[in-house]
């Protein structure tokens, strides 16, 4: 699979990294998934200013691409210009890569932290792991909690978050997502495998943001496979407005 860097699959979307086995169950489970949730849901993509550094690379045979794309969402500006495109491999972009770029805009899925209140619409189980961290786990997932460009691979993956109760506000510090089968996309690609990863920190304001996103995807197009790995890191945030 070639790299196609706006692909919101690419851009958005995130690597799995094994949680240490789970030693006991979680202690009032259902009274901390409540105060995740409410939380959550004061949370909007209408609340911070960042920067975005993607980085992707993409293999197919023995053929290899890599990209960086550095850009900016600022939801104090106008709603057509909240997005800017800041560089592609370290060079200003030009016309036609700013024309894809805001053609894009119309598919991408903002990042933010409110969007992990959705998850707990499925059932979750709960333990506390070997270093006293609260894991919620999913079996399964509520529709269009894991987007591959266009395609919604939710009903095939499963999810986990790990919760950070060191402080008075309770908050999922990440989240990850793994495919657990075959996934066939608009009949001319399929993904044999996808890891996601997601990072979040808590700001002074008690408002979650993310810090990093990463994601591998395996699979075929056209008969070709490939694999692309996407690391984004989320850095300069700043309060809306300020």
């Amino acid at each position: 699979m070639k790299r196609r860097f706006f692909l919101p699959a690419l851009l958005s979307l995130l690597p799995l990294v094994p949680l240490l086995p789970a030693q006991t169950a979680a202690p009032d489970a259902d009274a901390l998934k409540e105060r995740i949730v409410e939380h959550a849901r004061t949370v909007t993509a209408e609340d911070y200013a960042y920067t975005r550094t993607v980085r992707t690379e993409g293999v197919e045979g023995d053929k290899k691409e890599q990209g960086v794309l550095v850009d900016r969402w600022d939801p104090a500006k106008p709603l057509d210009q909240r997005w800017t495109l800041i560089s592609i491999d370290g060079k200003p972009p030009d016309a036609d890569q700013l024309k894809l770029f805001r053609k894009a805009l119309a598919r991408r899925r903002q990042a933010y932290y409110g969007r992990v209140a959705g998850y707990f619409a499925k059932p979750a189980t709960s333990a506390v792991d070997a270093n006293g961290r609260t894991i919620f786990r999913f079996a399964s997932l509520p529709k269009e909690s894991v987007m591959v460009s266009d395609a919604d691979i939710s009903a095939n993956a499963t999810g986990e978050v790990v919760v950070d109760t060191s402080g008075p506000t309770p908050f999922i510090e990440e989240v990850r997502f793994t495919s657990t089968k075959p996934t066939r996309v608009k009949l001319i690609a399929k993904i044999d495998r996808f890891e996601a990863m997601t990072r979040y920190r808590l700001m002074p304001d008690g408002k979650p943001v993310p810090i990093e996103s990463t994601s591998e995807m395996v699979g075929s197009m056209l008969g070709k496979e490939g694999r692309i790995r996407t690391r984004i890191a989320y850095t300069d945030h700043r309060a809306a407005g300020k």
